[in-house]
């Protein structure tokens, strides 16, 4: 019989027994003594009346599993309606933003936000949810756990990429806001004390010492990359992507068109092509090992023909530079085995930045030999290795004429300047 089956969840009522058919859905003798189908749903009760007697009792059985079948139907439709209207994990339309993106972004912006994708997003649980389940508590906890380890501006590049993908979902109008707005501010220090990185030139007494090492550990390939940003100032990637055709030693300078870094050819950090003057001694030592390269050339069966300057003969698939984790590593290398603080590569550029300022270069030509976008960045950087500029017509300047008097004394000129009209009438009272 149809309500044996229920007979186990079975409890005595008023007026006899009550069978539970399924969730919110019973069967009991009502006060008349007939059987009646119960259903509760959204806090309203239903009921319908079947019959007496054991027919009554079957039928109404039969009557409350069909409820219970459409019932469970209905559920599940809905979860299938739910999950396809369930918007894509955070991280998976990150995917799709950075591929949308690739196409306008620079080289190097598309592969800072690559590595955020990769080293930090995939690999945290909060974005593998739906993008609008993502909380704005969620993110700040990242944030602040990734600025425990890194510098602020690692920060800034991530929060970028999540408050991108965010903004492009408000576009697409799956999400109404960015629960990432306005974070960095409630993280990070302010803006003017984020970034603070300090430059770390070498002095002239350190640089002999990193030079006479670097003999000692490097090639001379090696060698000429670490002097390429020692006297001309040029960044790493600049350095190894130098080429023969855009050097000229008869005019001294070299044209600086592309960087390289991880086997890409790039532009510059700039995006504009630059002209660096270099200094006599460098061209002759660049002299002679174009000379090296080009004996090389015949050894090697290539005629004699010289591009990169700085090539790695270890890269598979080239002719390739030398890397950068290449040069990095050989930079500390050498710091440690001179005995002298560890810098990295730029440093060497901040080294070559200071002396020109610290002899009297123009702050706007040193702007130009490092191909900085503006002449504020060069001041701040480096303003403080300005040694006295000025000094020489400081008390001129401030104290008036210092020539003039009598027996070479300062004669000191009234620092108060009248009107004509009121220096005449002086003049007169005075006569």
């Amino acid at each position: 019989m149809p309500w044996r089956k229920y007979e186990a969840g079975s409890k005595i009522g008023k007026y006899g027994k009550n069978y539970y058919v399924g969730r919110g859905i019973q069967v009991r003798k009502d006060r008349r003594g007939k059987w009646t189908v119960y259903l509760e749903k959204n806090g309203r009760r239903k009921n319908k009346t079947v019959g007496e007697g054991r027919e009554g009792l079957i039928n109404a059985i039969k009557l409350a599993e069909a409820i219970a079948a459409q019932k469970d139907r209905g559920v599940v439709h809905q979860r299938e309606e739910d999950q396809k209207n369930q918007l894509p994990a955070f991280i998976d339309y990150a995917h799709e933003w950075y591929r949308a993106g690739c196409k306008k972004w620079k080289d190097g912006t598309e592969e800072r936000y690559e590595e955020v994708k990769r080293m930090y997003l995939e690999k945290a649980a909060c974005f593998k949810k739906p993008i609008d389940q993502v909380g704005r508590r969620e993110i700040k906890g990242f944030l602040a756990g990734v600025y425990q380890t890194k510098s602020p501006a690692t920060v800034e590049t991530i929060h970028a990429v999540i408050s991108g993908v965010f903004n492009e979902a408000i576009d697409d109008e799956m999400i109404r806001g960015n629960p990432a707005a306005g974070l960095l501010k409630r993280i990070l220090p302010p803006k003017n004390r984020r970034n603070l990185k300090k430059a770390d030139p070498f002095s002239a007494a350190e640089c002999d010492v990193f030079l006479a090492k670097a003999a000692q550990l490097c090639n001379r390939t090696q060698q000429m990359i670490l002097k390429s940003m020692l006297f001309a100032g040029l960044r790493l990637g600049e350095a190894l992507a130098m080429r023969r055709g855009n050097l000229d030693l008869v005019n001294l300078t070299y044209l600086v068109t592309e960087s390289f870094k991880r086997r890409q050819f790039r532009t510059p950090k700039s995006d504009k092509e630059r002209l660096v003057d270099l200094p006599t001694f460098w061209c002759e030592e660049l002299h002679g090992y174009l000379a090296y390269l080009k004996k090389n050339s015949l050894r090697n069966g290539r005629g004699g023909q010289v591009d990169l300057l700085f090539e790695d003969p270890k890269e598979k698939g080239g002719p390739w530079p030398y890397s950068q984790r290449k040069v990095q590593y050989q930079m500390k290398k050498i710091c440690a085995s001179a005995g002298l603080r560890i810098r990295n590569p730029h440093d060497l550029r901040h080294t070559y930045a200071t002396r020109l300022l610290m002899a009297h270069q123009s702050p706007a030509y040193v702007q130009k030999q490092l191909g900085h976008h503006s002449i504020s960045m060069t001041v701040d950087t480096y303003g403080h290795w300005i040694p006295g500029e000025g000094r020489g017509q400081l008390d001129a300047a401030l104290g008036g004429d210092v020539n003039g008097g009598e027996g070479g004394a300062v004669v000191r000129q009234s620092h108060i300047i009248a009107y004509p009209a009121q220096k005449a009438r002086a003049t007169q009272a005075n006569t």
